[in-house]
């Protein structure tokens, strides 16, 4: 009996290195659009909680608002983070590939090599580039915005005197809940499956 329609072909060096560089692009598409989707939603719930924040006699209406603003800003944070993650492990498996499997040198190497490290790279100059990773803003930007919901709940429930404090307690107590949140439900709830992928423990600096 002929086996061969069955059986998985094996990827050329060559073919590897474009199968992992295709990955990591659609990795990076789908997080672009993922990221629209979190802009619109919060910039919305921005919107309709500021439409409402003069009204009387609608405390609950914003309270709502504000803690689905907050739980938006979060899941923002969290995919930022997962994203970074797997984009260093794809990035990783490239470097990884153009050097032990296609055997380039240094030099030859796309992604591990730098055109030039000092061109356009001038943090003070406002027209100027920098090395600056837009990954880190945007999950710097995420948690920024995360907290400045929870600091809206937190002054929202001191309008209506459930809970007393200062400002400054609340942009602590802000940083500590979405700190803890952000360790517990990711890492117990939230994680990629991948117990069952080899970690081949590539060093990735």
């Amino acid at each position: 009996m002929n086996n061969t329609s069955t059986e998985v072909k094996k990827l050329t060096p060559k073919e590897r290195y474009e199968f992992l560089i295709n990955a990591r692009n659609f990795h990076y598409d789908n997080f672009n659009k993922w990221m629209t989707y979190f802009y619109v939603a919060i910039g919305a719930l921005f919107v309709g909680y500021y439409t409402i924040a003069s009204s009387e006699n609608m405390n609950t209406e914003k309270i709502i608002l504000i803690t689905l603003g907050y739980i938006s800003s979060l899941f923002w944070y969290w995919s930022s983070k997962g994203y970074y993650f797997w984009n260093i492990n794809f990035i990783t498996l490239v470097n990884d590939c153009e050097k032990n499997t296609l055997k380039l040198k240094k030099k030859k190497r796309v992604y591990f090599v730098f055109a030039n490290k000092k061109t356009q790279n001038n943090y003070l100059n406002p027209i100027s580039g920098a090395n600056i990773s837009t990954s880190k803003i945007a999950i710097l930007f995420s948690f920024v915005i995360s907290i400045v919901w929870s600091i809206l709940l937190l002054e929202k429930l001191k309008e209506m005197e459930l809970i007393k404090t200062h400002f400054i307690f609340e942009f602590i107590i802000s940083i500590f809940i979405t700190l803890g949140l952000s360790y517990v439900v990711p890492k117990y709830f939230l994680k990629s499956k991948i117990d069952h992928f080899p970690d081949l423990e590539i060093n990735q600096t």
